[in-house]
């Protein structure tokens, strides 16, 4: 059923809205942890301190962190609301049987994916490019949906966009990866 295929396009919302996040829409972690000091150049004070390229990674973590919430809550932002909109539209109007209306809601969906990827995620957040990939795929195949496109052709598109589901997997658990999230 066209509907249900749908319904897991729109779980990329909760990668857009919640990875990294915490439900205040900051990183959830703090920047610099509590307690935690800039090494000295004297002996180290604590473990803490003294953790090298552990400390450097945990501040390479922490900025991709901030990175990752500049851009989900900065100029991104409308984009990433407008292709939650229309994921959340073609879920709704996947099920109508109106060929014209999914194939419209479909074309929408392509044209935000497109406006969306003109915002490109911090390459420290994302750097095997899944989200692009991902932005790309939907594109494609909203692309190949005509106006006057079928019921069968319709579900071969939808049928298109599974392979969107291993690529959001991928971008969320980089994301997590990236920012400690």
């Amino acid at each position: 059923m066209v509907a249900r295929r749908v319904l897991g396009v729109a779980l990329m919302a909760a990668v857009l809205t919640a990875c990294g996040t915490s439900s205040g829409g900051r990183p959830s972690h703090p920047a610099t942890p509590a307690g935690r000091t800039p090494a000295s150049s004297g002996p180290p004070a604590s473990p803490l301190a003294s953790a090298g390229a552990g400390s450097a990674a945990a501040g390479s973590t922490a900025a991709c962190a901030q990175q990752y919430d500049a851009w989900q809550n900065g100029p991104a932002h409308p984009a990433i609301i407008n292709f939650e909109a229309a994921q959340q539209a073609l879920a709704d109007e996947s099920s109508s049987g109106k060929p014209a209306l999914i194939a419209a809601t479909m074309n929408i969906l392509g044209q935000r994916a497109a406006a969306l990827a003109s915002f490109p995620v911090p390459a420290c957040a994302g750097p095997n490019g899944d989200f692009a990939a991902l932005l790309s795929q939907v594109g494609t195949v909203t692309g190949e949906v005509g106006p006057d496109a079928t019921l069968t052709i319709l579900q071969q598109a939808i049928n298109q966009l599974d392979s969107v589901f291993s690529l959001e997997s991928q971008f969320t658990a980089e994301v997590k990866q990236t920012t400690g999230g």
